[in-house]
């Protein structure tokens, strides 16, 4: 049974049509992520859905009864509560049970002892107690501890929160509330990666009908059962997460090809026949090829879906660095009594990506300020080596003259350069005609993040510092710049929540919490194998020390066997992760949902993959440090290195 159904759905502004002849279905316990490029009118279609605009054409039909909950990006919270009296609020429809409760319980105190009232008393008091309402204050606390509120903002008014704690407010009223439909707009914006993965498992145990706008590809492969495609002609539903999408899309553009291909080959074919034979002794068979051809191209097959091009990114450096490019003696931050990162040391060498994780405030874009010389280390050193020219992306998305065009921002970047050559450098990033001429005021966030990507392709530096890149941009603009970095042959340092692009590009992860930072050197799979699982030391907050002395240079062998004893605590934690796995693999019980069996294999392997690279790098650095290493214990069960 659908909770919804969407049947030739238009709608227009003015005389622009923004999409049309959108159909689709949503069942109980389907949760379908909603794709496509920015503009395509995602919002504008939960918003119809949600009741807030009205279609042009087509129709919506909900279930009755069906109760349907919007998370919105400007979301509205209950004036005048708390934090956590804005989350209590969710549970209406248990305090009205409770209400008709306490009516009863009054009632029976009152002498009504009759069968009626007695059995009306019993199913309200199990219902009640099946929707949680006993447990409530608990889940409700539960929730915005998991989103990312803890409880030290409890007791905050709602009017103070900022604009991130409003949207995870909100969200956390949705999940409380448990409507039958669930609309959200980019759910994931202003989580950090806990909050996330708090939010990808709560809803897999989703019961109800989930549709979500998201370009986070990484949460649409573990949360979504279906895609749907919205373009401006329809939407496309495809079975599967985010990466079945990806290869079913392909296979169809690719069969949409072949069937174009054979029929244009069919069509000449039957146009040379005609040509042939047209007057002469086989008039009539040239006739009947031409009603033939007729039928063919009415029957035409349907052109491949055209594929959301994002912009044309190269980053192409002036020039390479030496082999050594950063190193890192000593350096520590704190602000009053509060310690970012404790005194820590690394070497980067040229061509490494490494990937900058942890929690929202835990320090990480003060750690590339630091590096970038914006900001001093409160002790410690970062230097630079021989031929490093550094560019970077701030997250703030500032360094443009607002009140400057867009062309005018690129000819003041590179005033060597010409108009023409410049704009065809924003072409290739999406501004083309009357575009170049907007001011960059004015931009979207969208446009704003390509035209300082553009600037930062014009520096040609061979060093990329980049803070939360992917902000901003849709799917098509992530795959550009992932594709750009990928290429990119010099050295990059990226703080970014886009899971899909770390696990791509990063070959190291520096993971940032709990006023240190960890050195994680096989990778992000590595990273997300070890963090928060069973076994996995974690990170201790730490009071602000006294500073310590910077690290003399020639303390490489003192770095690598520090290094060396935090792979071989890596190595146990792990470990602990494997045999937790695997006990869980062991539950008959798990087969029962195929998805959360398949979920527990792909961690089991992952967590197996990490334990691999880390021995490989254990190797190495005993074989950089001579004899004198102890193997790390393995149990029987872990891959035979001895």
């Amino acid at each position: 049974m659908s909770v919804v159904v969407v049947d030739q759905l238009q709608k227009s502004f003015g005389h622009h049509t923004v999409f049309r002849n959108v159909a689709f279905a949503l069942g109980w316990g389907e949760r379908a992520g909603l794709v496509g490029p920015n503009g395509v009118g995602k919002t504008t279609l939960l918003d119809v859905l949600a009741g807030r605009q009205s279609p042009d054409g087509g129709r919506v039909a909900v279930a009755r009864s069906a109760r349907i909950g919007y998370l919105t990006q400007d979301p509205e919270l209950p004036a005048g509560s708390t934090v956590r009296e804005a989350a209590l609020g969710a549970f209406d429809r248990l305090e009205a049970l409770e209400a008709r409760l306490t009516a009863l319980g009054e009632a029976m105190a009152g002498g009504d002892a009759s069968p009626e009232t007695l059995a009306a008393y019993g199913d309200l008091q199990a219902q009640f107690e099946h929707a949680g309402g006993y447990d409530r204050e608990h889940t409700a606390e539960a929730t915005l501890a998991g989103l990312g509120l803890p409880e030290r903002v409890w007791l905050v008014p709602v009017e103070r929160c900022s604009g991130g704690q409003r949207v995870r407010l909100a969200l956390c009223r949705l999940l409380l509330a448990e409507p039958d439909l669930l609309l959200c707009d980019e759910p994931t914006n202003h989580l950090d990666a806990d909050a996330v993965q708090w939010l990808e498992a709560r809803l897999l145990r989703w019961g109800g009908a989930l549709l979500c706008v998201a370009h986070d590809r990484y949460f649409l492969d573990r949360v979504a059962t279906r895609v749907i495609e919205l373009t401006a002609e329809g939407a496309v539903a495809y079975s599967g997460n985010y990466s079945a999408y990806v290869r079913q899309r392909a296979e169809r553009a690719a069969a949409a090809g072949r069937a174009q291909s054979e029929s244009a080959a069919e069509e000449q074919r039957l146009l040379d026949y005609i040509e042939r034979y047209r007057a002469g002794n086989r008039a009539r068979q040239a006739k009947s090829r031409s009603n033939r051809l007729d039928r063919l191209r009415a029957a035409a097959p349907p052109a491949a879906p055209a594929q959301a091009r994002g912009p044309t990114l190269r980053f192409a450096p002036r020039g390479a660095t030496g082999r050594e490019v950063l190193s890192v003696e000593g350096l520590a931050k704190a602000y009053g009594a509060t310690s970012l990162f404790a005194p820590w040391e690394a070497q980067v060498s040229r061509g490494e990506r490494v990937g900058i994780v942890g929690p929202n405030g835990a320090g990480k874009t003060t750690l590339l300020r630091i590096l970038a010389g914006e900001e001093s280390p409160d002790t410690g050193l970062a230097y630079w080596g021989r031929g490093v020219e550094v560019s970077w992306f701030r997250q703030d998305m500032g360094g443009l003259d607002d009140e400057a065009t867009v062309l005018e921002n690129v000819l003041e970047a590179a005033p060597d350069q010409g108009a023409a050559e410049a704009r065809h450098l924003l072409a290739r990033f999406l501004f083309r005609g009357d575009a170049v001429f907007r001011r960059a005021g004015d931009l979207s966030g969208g446009e704003r993040n390509r035209l300082l990507l553009c600037l930062l392709a014009q520096e040609r530096a061979n060093v990329l510092l980049c803070d939360e890149p992917t902000n901003h941009l849709d799917i098509p603009g992530r795959e550009a710049l992932e594709e750009a970095l990928a290429a990119f042959p010099g050295t990059l340092l990226l703080v970014s929540h886009d899971r899909f692009m770390l696990a791509r590009l990063c070959t190291r992860i520096w993971w940032v919490e709990g006023g240190r930072v960890r050195d994680v050197s096989a990778g992000y799979a590595a990273y997300e194998a070890l963090r928060g699982q069973p076994g996995a030391p974690a990170p201790r907050p730490q009071r602000a020390t006294q500073p310590a002395q910077p690290a003399r240079s020639g303390s490489g062998e003192r770095r690598r066997l520090a290094r060396l004893a935090e792979v071989e605590s890596l190595i146990a934690a792990a470990e602990a992760q494997v045999h937790g796995l695997e006990e869980t693999l062991a539950d008959p019980d798990l087969y029962r949902d195929g998805r959360a069996a398949a979920e527990v294999v792909t961690a089991y392997e992952g967590a197996k993959a990490g334990i691999a690279a880390l021995y490989a790098e254990w190797e190495g650095l005993v074989d950089a440090a001579g004899a004198g290493a102890q193997v790390p214990q393995q149990e029987s069960r872990g891959p035979d290195r001895r």
